[in-house]
């Protein structure tokens, strides 16, 4: 209802000529230029971080673009982590499903620990046997001094 009271807006490029200057193929003059750009609020300067902003983004849109150095090297990086993902997942696989070399080591170790008990007890045997050997042939009268008795402690 309120559409239809409005008056229709032009169309065409009459839309874009402000209201007040002459329809002439003539440049308008200054004041009213600068009364036109007043009453359609001309866009004022922008500002530094609007400016740095809008830079960094048009740099940011140059560079990432296929063909470009940073394009190229940021492909590239996210082609390594993703190659380098693949063969982590590989090589964790392979483990997991066809490495037996960790039965084997625990078999030699435990071999290992027999073997070692072995030998202990074979060192153990000899360490006796030489005692005995020694003992047989200890002679108290051997520790005494000479024309003193024996000592109590090198009794046997």
């Amino acid at each position: 209802r309120l559409g239809s009271r409005l008056p229709p807006l032009p169309c065409g490029d009459s839309a874009r000529t402000p209201l007040l200057a002459p329809s002439s193929d003539e440049d308008p003059p200054p004041v009213a230029e600068m009364s036109a750009k007043q009453i359609e609020g001309a866009a004022a300067k922008p500002s530094l971080f609007s400016r740095v902003g809008t830079s960094i983004a048009t740099t940011a849109r140059n560079n990432l673009r296929p063909g470009a150095g940073l394009y190229s090297l940021c492909f590239g990086a996210a082609a390594g982590v993703a190659i380098s993902g693949v063969v982590y997942a590989g090589r964790t696989l392979s483990v997991l499903l066809f490495d037996h070399e960790y039965y084997k080591l625990q078999s030699r170790k435990r071999y290992y620990e027999k073997q070692l008990l072995f030998t202990r007890e074979q060192e153990e045997t000899q360490q006796a046997h030489y005692l005995s050997s020694m003992a047989a042939e200890y002679d108290p009268a051997a520790c005494r001094m000479p024309f003193k008795a024996l000592d109590a402690k090198y009794r046997f």
